[in-house]
């Protein structure tokens, strides 16, 4: 009988009998496909941006960004059906720790930051940036105030050095926000 998980058989005459899928998780293989709908979706919305004038190009088309996230998840997505193969030591263990529920810490990271992205039209993206240095440590139990204030300081203002100064590309400043570039 084959193992539903890896999908290797028993032993038959002193050898394993294998499957097509042994080398594959089935699990992460299917989810592997469904990120695979899920960017090829995102994808297909990228192609109804619209297209900027000459005159307020900052050097890359709206979809750019979008684009490399969505192909660089489907490169990292790749590997995921082969995990098991790759930590064999800790092959069984994928499984019993799935098998466990969702933190509600989880939860509540997600509705943050969807709450922090919601906030960019209002706030502007480095505002929301700083937001969400402030609040996901202290979300996350981090109180000791010598790491807390050099990344709220140091993070937001490395990412608006390197967006606005070096890669030309500026945040949306949002009705409160402030405009910088």
């Amino acid at each position: 009988m084959a193992d539903p998980v890896t999908g290797a058989g028993s032993t038959e005459g002193g050898r394993k009998a294998t499957s097509a899928f042994s080398f594959m998780h089935r699990t992460d293989l299917v989810l592997t496909l469904l990120i695979f709908i899920v960017c090829g979706a995102l994808y297909y919305i990228t192609t109804d941006f619209e297209e900027v004038s000459l005159l307020l190009s900052q050097n890359i088309g709206p979809e750019w960004f979008p684009r490399l996230l969505i192909w660089f998840i489907v490169v990292l997505s790749v590997a995921l059906p082969f995990e098991h193969l790759m930590r064999k030591q800790q092959a069984a263990s994928i499984d019993k720790d799935r098998s466990d529920r969702i933190k509600p810490i989880s939860f509540m990271t997600a509705a943050l930051l969807a709450c922090i992205v919601a906030s960019i039209p209002l706030f502007g993206t480095l505002i929301a940036m700083l937001l969400g240095c402030v609040l996901l440590p202290l979300l996350w139990g981090e109180r000791r105030l010598k790491i807390l204030i050099p990344f709220i300081i140091l993070f937001p203002t490395a990412v608006a050095i390197l967006f606005t100064q070096v890669l030309k590309v500026f945040f949306e400043p949002g009705l409160w926000g402030p405009t910088i570039g």
